[in-house]
């Protein structure tokens, strides 16, 4: 496979791009995963399993403990229990692939985009439920988030440079979620404040992963890609659901009885 003049590839894609290019005069066949992942990036992805599903459990076990159904404890449940299902996945090697046809050899989590343009929208509508935003708010906030994501999968399956401009497209969607996010500090609660702040850091970092990792220039290795993505994904959405549900009342605002239901009729709607 070529490089682009002056262009270093990580060892990681040196060892699987070495492999594949034996692999036809072994009589091997392709690269194939999970059993060509270094160890690391296996552990990696099972941590990441691993939390996500000790997360959704104690979600839904707060949620089930509740006297009323609450609509914030319902996505705070759902959103890790996709994650553990991807991060599953992909350790299993399913929705992952070693893809060639670029100037550096690269490996693209397909499953990771599903998990993505599913659970980074349930994430902001519970930021603009507890905002009580309008729903062109809402809708607003979803929609730039999908079109993000929907951007680098296509950016991903792309080659240099039209990749790059596909990573632009989304790179501007991110940019409008985040001014659509920083405008709802004002008269935020503080506990409100640092969710919002956790959703602005996702979105901020997720598109430089990508431009770094391997969809983009692979100048990360495949080991910190999927390292920092992990940690990134267990606190965003594990530490997140934790933070918030454990400041319930500090979060939304409203004051709650002895059964833990809010006491301000307003608020029910989103309840």
């Amino acid at each position: 496979f070529f490089l682009v003049e002056g262009e270093t590839m990580s060892p990681v894609f040196q060892i699987l791009n070495e492999t594949a290019a034996s692999a036809p005069a072994a009589g091997g066949g392709d690269i194939k995963f999970p059993d060509d992942y270094p160890n690391s990036v296996k552990h990696f992805l099972m941590i990441g399993a691993v939390g996500m599903m000790i997360g959704a459990g104690i979600f839904l076990y707060l949620s089930m403990s509740r006297s009323k159904a609450s609509i914030y404890h319902s996505l705070a449940f759902i959103m890790p229990a996709i994650s553990a299902m991807s991060y599953y996945s992909m350790w299993t090697g399913m929705g992952v692939e070693f893809k060639t046809t670029d100037t550096s050899p690269r490996v693209i989590f397909w499953a990771r985009y599903i998990d993505y343009v599913v659970t980074l929208p349930l994430l902001l509508i519970q930021l603009a439920l507890i905002a009580k935003a309008d729903t062109s708010a809402m809708v607003s906030s979803t929609g730039n988030s999908v079109l993000m994501v929907i951007a680098l999968l296509i950016g991903a399956m792309n080659v240099a440079p039209f990749k790059y401009m596909w990573w632009f497209g989304g790179a501007v969607f991110a940019v409008l979620l985040v001014v659509q996010l920083a405008g709802r500090y004002e008269n935020a609660t503080d506990v409100a404040k640092v969710l919002n702040t956790l959703a602005i850091v996702f979105v901020v970092l997720y598109p430089l992963v990508w431009l770094l990792g391997s969809e983009g220039t692979a100048a990360l290795g495949l080991s910190q890609e999927v390292a920092f993505l992990t940690v990134l994904d267990l606190v965003t959405k594990v530490g997140f659901g934790l933070y918030f549900l454990l400041n319930f009342e500090a979060a939304t605002g409203d004051e709650v009885g002895p059964d833990g239901e809010p006491l301000n009729q307003q608020s029910q709607q989103y309840v």
